[in-house]
């Protein structure tokens, strides 16, 4: 989990930073604060803890993998599960 001092992550040295999103955002899921449905953007995740894009495609591979997120074509990363296909 990230721990913030003055608005900043405070990243530790023996976990890399994309398992540390990856467990934060595993936290807030866990507490509800981000619910079923709710949309993940790689950009304004990547903004939130100050670090590339590609940090963050790396914590959300290993969401998608746990089955904590889903994606969707064009459309972004949301907490899952994901729904049944309404085909």
């Amino acid at each position: 989990m990230v721990e913030f001092r003055n608005g900043e992550p405070q990243w530790r040295r023996d976990v890399e930073v994309w398992r540390q999103i990856s467990a934060e955002i595993r936290k807030r899921i866990k507490e509800g604060i981000y619910k079923p449905g709710h949309m993940l953007s790689q950009n304004g995740v990547a903004q939130e803890f100050g670090v590339a894009p590609n940090t963050v495609r790396k914590a959300f591979a290993d969401l998608r993998e746990k089955g904590l997120i889903y994606t969707r074509l064009r459309l972004g990363n949301f907490v899952g599960p994901e729904p049944e296909d309404d085909e």
